[in-house]
């Protein structure tokens, strides 16, 4: 009984050396074929205009040049005024009040009422705000921010889940960072990228060991990505013989016991 508990230890151990060397180096390396240089120049690179979706929480700011705006940013917006140090300046202006896309795709502002801002662009947002305040408030000043930026990373990484961040600029490295990596059995070369904009779905595939990813505009992920990382075959392999192994050792165990009862 020993033997057999022995020689399928040794199996499994030997199948998983050999499968294990299978896996080249520069499969589980970022990057990998970048040229030798001290300074490689990259091209530049803009970050996707983030939209505004349903369920959006969004952070709101409204200043303006006069005593006019002041007060009434004060009286909806609950803030007091801030005094400028220079001419020219803002002499007053809101704290930042947070807004929610309701799922007509409207935000409800003080004098404006119901205004639509779902699949605006925060700039589009910004300037139709702007416009319409300016009926309202002399020369005023929109700010419009995300409250927060989430995304979700699944599949073969060290910490899967869905993160929420403050910054709008998160590249796939950088998400993949919040995720604890990617796992030593995780494709580098065929990282898939699930995005939803505006109800079209669509499935992006990125190959993270060549250097094109560096001037590609999948670099920067967009908001509520959903990041998956596949598992290799390795994996697969491994988890199936160490099944096998947890079986034939139980199955030992039951003979061997059924042997002494026998006794």
């Amino acid at each position: 009984m020993r033997k057999i508990c022995k020689s399928a230890l040794i199996k499994y151990i030997g199948a998983c050396f050999i499968f294990a060397s299978c896996v080249s180096p520069k499969s589980i390396t970022y990057i990998n074929n970048l040229p030798k240089a001290e300074l490689i120049a990259l091209d530049s690179l803009k970050p996707p205009q983030p939209i505004i979706f349903i369920n959006d929480a969004i952070e709101i700011r409204i200043g303006g040049e006069n005593q006019n705006t002041v007060q009434y940013i004060n009286q909806y917006f609950g803030a007091g005024s801030n005094s400028s140090s220079g001419g020219g300046g803002a002499s007053g202006g809101s704290s930042g009040q947070q807004f929610i896309v309701d799922v007509n795709g409207n935000i409800e502002l003080p004098k404006l009422g119901k205004i639509r801002l779902e699949g605006l662009t925060r700039d589009e947002a910004r300037d139709t705000l702007t416009k319409l305040y300016s009926n309202y408030l002399v020369s005023p000043i929109v700010s419009v921010k995300f409250s927060n930026f989430k995304f979700s990373v699944i599949g073969e990484v060290k910490s899967p889940g869905t993160f929420s961040i403050t910054s709008e600029k998160v590249s796939i490295f950088e998400a993949l960072a919040q995720a604890g990596d990617i796992s030593s059995l995780g494709k580098y070369e065929n990282v898939h990228i699930l995005r939803d904009t505006n109800g079209k779905r669509r499935i992006i595939t990125v190959d993270l060991t060549d250097k094109n990813i560096l001037n590609s505009p999948n670099y920067y992920i967009n908001r509520y990505d959903l990041i998956y990382v596949e598992p290799r075959v390795l994996k697969t392999v491994t988890d199936n013989l160490s099944r096998t192994a947890t079986f034939i050792a139980t199955f030992a165990s039951i003979l061997a016991l059924i042997l002494v009862i026998k006794k």
